[in-house]
């Protein structure tokens, strides 16, 4: 049975009505930091002689919305009487503005209009980015696999089909243009894999990653994967395992080098640490990063605080990745987390089978994307790990990082489930294999909009 490419018009089409399903049923600032990322976003739009008044204006008027709307619990009452504004949740401001410049110019023109009506507005600039991130994965899967129509299908639906990117992709924040930023840069990768140094595909390049880049500094991951494209574009045969250990070492040592000093000493709580960042590093930690690269490298010393966190991080990491909602406190149910738990677990037997069996002959340029994904994704966990740090002092509270965090990786993560059912059974077989993951995303997705978003919000 032959399989036809999908159109476009229908992937924007399916991909807007679902984005707009999730649009509507999230009440006004129910979805994570949304009140602060609106105020950045307003005040952009109201930026004028009265700035200041204007921001408190903003947030008297978000603070009487959430109380209307019910955000808080019963006899939770906003101050609307404090001269700074009452407070609506954590600024913003420490985000690059790109995102809340685009997001603010339809906003510009609803301002005479209620607080809720312009958050929906600006909820619809990231909804036409999610179908924009929807369209790009189209394209990037007839690249990867031009002769698998069916292939190309099974990671588009799962795609649009994934609750908390599609949740995360119709609310109020900066994720989003990084997300359509990723899947941009990929796309790019995936060209100059194909057909090496083209000038307009490293203008692509360079042009989403400073655009992700530019929205948030959790897009810095996307430097990885285009330093192993670029890499492929200068040895374009296959690359040999000395070769690897070579420019692996050497890119470690010069960049650790470059990077930090050695400087050995004892940290507040009783942990050894060799290295200290360079005076470079700790200026661009200041002025964009914010990670505190110091206190960093203390806090990875401390391996016995670390291993007790280490086991429930990554249990949120992956549940939250597929399937929270709200300000993280909306949850599917462990069913649900331990079903998607299975279906990652077969498809990684599936891949791993796949490399030490070698199924099927792949051409060069797809073996390549294939490791492109794995590397993108696990710099994207690492990265997302590494936000736990540094640690807090021991009792206090801790901040545990969301998947939100590597939604810029679900593309390749689709990627890699999709091949790894691929190989768990022979081909005659896949189309019906794929059938069941497609239903399995199918019946996630129903249920995380008919079931838990309207039982929280509306039934309860």
């Amino acid at each position: 049975m032959q399989h036809r490419q999908v159109r476009p018009g229908l992937v924007l089409l399916l991909a807007f009505l679902h984005g707009l399903l999730y649009l509507a049923i999230v009440p006004p600032w129910q979805n994570f930091d949304e009140t602060g990322h609106f105020e950045y976003v307003r005040s952009m739009a109201l930026n004028g002689e009265q700035h200041a008044q204007a921001e408190r204006l903003t947030r008297h008027e978000i603070a009487d919305s959430m109380y209307r709307f019910r955000f808080w619990s019963a006899g939770v009452r906003p101050d609307l009487f404090s001269p700074e504004g009452p407070q609506v949740g954590i600024s913003q401001r420490v985000h690059p503005p790109m995102y809340y410049l685009l997001a603010a110019l339809p906003v510009r023109g609803t301002q005479y209009l209620s607080i809720e009506t312009q958050l929906y507005v600006a909820r619809l600039v990231s909804l036409g980015f999610y179908m924009l991130t929807v369209l790009v994965a189209w394209q990037l899967g007839r690249l990867v696999a031009p002769d698998q129509p069916l292939l190309q299908t099974t990671v588009l639906l799962l795609l649009i089909m994934t609750p908390a990117f599609a949740n995360m992709m119709t609310a109020v924040n900066n994720d989003v243009l990084v997300n359509f930023s990723m899947a941009c840069v990929l796309l790019g990768c995936v060209y100059l894999i194909r057909d090496g140094l083209r000038p307009w595909s490293l203008v692509l390049v360079a042009l989403s990653l400073i655009v992700a880049i530019g929205s948030k500094r959790t897009a810095v991951v996307g430097i990885v994967p285009v330093a192993l494209t670029l890499l492929w574009t200068v040895y374009r045969e296959s690359i040999r395992w000395h070769v690897w250990v070579t420019v692996i070492s050497v890119v470690l040592l010069v960049g650790g080098c470059g990077a930090f000093e050695y400087a050995p000493a004892v940290g507040s709580e009783g942990t050894w640490h060799l290295f200290q960042a360079r005076p470079w590093l700790v200026e661009l930690d200041q002025a964009y990063l914010r990670l505190q690269v110091d206190h960093v490298i203390q806090s990875l010393s401390d391996w016995e605080r670390s291993r007790q966190v280490y086991p429930s991080l990554i249990y949120i990491l992956f549940t939250s990745f597929w399937m929270h909602f709200g300000w993280g406190h909306v949850r599917m149910g462990t069913g649900w987390e331990r079903a998607m738990l299975g279906v990652v677990g077969v498809a990684t037997i599936g891949l791993v089978r796949q490399v030490l069996w070698r199924q099927q002959p792949l051409a060069l340029a797809q073996r390549r994307w294939i490791l492109l994904a794995v590397v993108t994704v696990a710099a994207a966990w690492v990265a997302a790990i590494m936000r736990l740090h540094p640690l807090p002092p021991p009792g206090t509270w801790m901040y545990i990082p969301r998947g939100r965090y590597m939604h810029l990786a679900l593309l390749p993560t689709l990627w890699l489930l999709v091949l790894g059912y691929n190989g768990l059974v022979p081909r005659r077989w896949r189309r019906y294999s794929l059938s069941v993951l497609v239903l399995f995303f199918m019946l996630l997705d129903l249920a995380a909009w008919a079931v838990t978003l309207i039982n929280f919000y509306y039934r309860s």
